[in-house]
């Protein structure tokens, strides 16, 4: 067999080439070059000139690296150099042959001619990028003193390789002081109660001797059931150590077992997360327990603004950013929300603190103005104006301390100060019920910042209740579905003629697009409409386009395009508004698309290009569904 029929046959079963036809990898299999780069050979250099081939690796492979940060191995099959190739732009890498390597080598101008008359090859190649791109944040990953020593693991590392092994385990029957003894000979703070197929059953840390055998008076002859924690919070032994942080934070826990094959095998608590980065959010997290006034957490609260930059340069995903920055406000809500029980007096029924719109999606990065809300449970009648007394004044002390410990107020008064915004369970499914019986656009339009509510504070139990009952109303209203399959897919993208951006014209953002009324907000509106209409629970984007994907109401490939469009663009929100604040000036929602590279502005149309396949989905499949024969 030829050379070139080698190469052919080769070439065809590679994507993005395998997506050509084959008079067009014929022309590609024509002008590549084979190229041969011994063990240890630096092909591209970090800051260098940008990579003039698309490589292929025919034999060995070669790794991607940031200093001796290995970020990829790319083996056989696989291509490297795409986004200098892409973006004919300095090379973002070191990328280095990890064995004698040989490589087919497209030039750039053959995969220039590709882009534009292969709409598959140039999709494919665009995704590709996409994932790249919002996975590293290559330009700062040295240059960050953060991450100095062991201070990057908090982001590179995955949770098996922070977890302590082996894993002290007992069983149930294990006496609570047999217990103990083996945690003080083992010097852990705690042990996992195994079930009789070996699963984590329970935990005991040192916090339940201390609570709930110490100062409970326990017979420490008792099982050590009796005093254990059910269920363990678990993670899986390939999660990234960022997510472990997460889970942490948002449970409030210091502990969390890492499993393989569904057993458990390691433990990490947050003392070892604390002393990977001492600037971690977990540090933060554990600083606003020790806040005891408003004026301790207002500090805190101007603090945790530090940890955005520090995110930002690990390359963590805008929607995990998100989470994480949502993870910690929830915990300063929840202290403020002490201190005012705690001079009010104990809530005369239970409640639960909402949060409302970004919050509630759990998408907040830089602090915006509130948006909360109060459900408390059906009091009896003869107590009911008592009740609502108490939580009316309630509101208004909590939102004002709120205010006093850095969280804007809103000026539109969707806030728990605003009587109509504190209402029992009953007087919340009255208001869902109004929207949803006469959906007028401009009160359609109003409610949907409720729609996204979630509970952060008190008996959770009661914002659950409300979502099952707001998802079994939805179905009965074709109507109100048919306003909001509209508001889904009213604002088009940005995207003109021969695919041109459409930008301001004029005034203060001449020249410039906003990302969040043109770009993230029409993301947002079609990922809740698709939740609605299907029942879905989840309340983040990223969350609710995921649990469609995985019931079967969306397509693969939408959820996954709309997914990736998300991200990138409030990536590129997130940072160019933190550049902003450090230029000293107000952030705001607009862009230049001028001053994008050229990878970045292909990969925005991209994401724009997918927001309007989406909305024209929706048009076509749920008008026709929902309106009324």
């Amino acid at each position: 067999m030829s050379a070139q029929a080698v190469a052919l046959a080769f070439l065809s079963q590679v994507p993005p080439f395998r997506y050509l036809d084959r008079e067009a990898l014929a022309e590609v299999v024509g002008r590549a070059e084979v190229h041969f780069f011994p063990r240890g050979t630096r092909i591209l250099h970090r800051d260098g000139p940008p990579a003039p081939y698309l490589y292929v690796v025919e034999k060995g492979g070669v790794k991607k690296a940031v200093g001796d940060v290995t970020l990829e191995v790319v083996g056989e099959g696989e291509v490297f150099g795409v986004l200098s190739a892409l973006e004919g732009d300095r090379s973002r890498l070191d990328v280095i042959a990890v064995d004698d390597t040989v490589c087919y080598a497209v030039p750039r101008e053959v995969v220039e001619k590709l882009l534009e008359t292969q709409p598959q090859f140039a999709r494919y190649l665009y995704e590709f990028s996409i994932r790249r791109y919002l996975d590293w944040t290559l330009e700062e990953l040295e240059r960050a003193p953060a991450l100095a020593g062991s201070g990057r693991l908090i982001f590179t590392a995955r949770a098996r390789e922070v977890a302590r092994r082996p894993l002290v385990t007992c069983r149930p029957e294990t006496t609570i002081q047999e217990a103990a003894q083996l945690m003080t000979h083992q010097r852990v703070s705690s042990v996992v109660v195994l079930g009789p197929g070996d699963e984590a059953a329970g935990i005991v840390t040192d916090w339940d001797l201390r609570e709930r055998v110490v100062a409970a008076g326990r017979d420490i002859r008792q099982p050590v059931a009796k005093i254990m924690t059910s269920p363990v919070v678990t993670v899986d032994a390939d999660a990234p150590v960022y997510q472990v942080v997460s889970e942490m934070v948002r449970r409030g826990i210091h502990h969390i077992v890492v499993t393989e094959a569904g057993r458990p095998a390691g433990m990490i608590a947050g003392h070892d997360l604390i002393l990977l980065q001492g600037t971690s959010a977990l540090f933060v997290a554990r600083d606003i327990e020790r806040r005891h006034d408003l004026p301790g957490l207002r500090q805190v609260v101007a603090e945790s603004q530090r940890v955005v930059p520090f995110l930002l340069r690990q390359g963590i995903r805008a929607s995990e950013l998100g989470r994480l920055m949502t993870d910690i406000n929830d915990r300063i809500i929840g202290r403020v929300l002490e201190f005012t029980e705690a001079a009010l007096g104990p809530p005369p029924v239970p409640y639960c603190w909402l949060v409302l719109g970004s919050e509630g999606r759990r998408e907040q990065t830089f602090r915006t103005d509130q948006d909360n809300a109060i459900i408390y449970a059906d009091p009896p009648p003869d107590q009911a104006e008592a009740v609502r007394e108490y939580f009316l004044e309630f509101g208004r002390r909590a939102v004002a301390a709120l205010v006093e410990v850095g969280f804007p107020p809103c000026p539109g008064r969707y806030t728990a100060d605003n009587p109509e915004w504190v209402q029992s369970l009953s007087g919340w499914k009255t208001h869902f019920r109004r929207w949803v019986a006469t959906p007028e656009p401009e009160a359609v339009l109003n409610s949907l910042i409720y729609f996204d509510f979630r509970g952060v504070h008190g008996d959770l139990t009661l914002a659950d209740g409300l979502r099952l009952y707001v998802n079994h109303l939805l179905p009965a209203s074709p109507s109100f579905l048919v306003h909001l399959a509209w508001l889904s897919t009213k604002t088009p993208p940005p995207l003109g003629f021969l695919g041109r951006f459409i930008v301001e014209h004029s005034g203060e953002h001449r020249n410039s697009l906003d990302l969040k009324a043109r770009g993230t907000r029409p993301i947002v509106d079609l990922a809740r409409f698709l939740a609605l209409r299907h029942g879905v629970t989840e309340t983040s984007t990223v969350g609710r386009l995921e649990a469609l994907r995985e019931a079967g109401r969306v397509p693969e490939d939408l959820a996954e395009d709309l997914t990736q469009a998300f991200e990138f663009i409030l990536s590129l929100r997130i940072r160019a508004q933190w550049a902003e604040i450090q230029a000293g000036k107000t952030p705001d929602n607009f862009i230049d698309p001028g001053q994008l590279s050229a990878l970045e502005r292909s990969l925005l149309k991209e994401a724009f290009k997918a927001v309007g396949r989406t909305q024209a989905v929706v048009r076509q499949e749920y008008y026709a569904d929902l309106m009324p024969s």
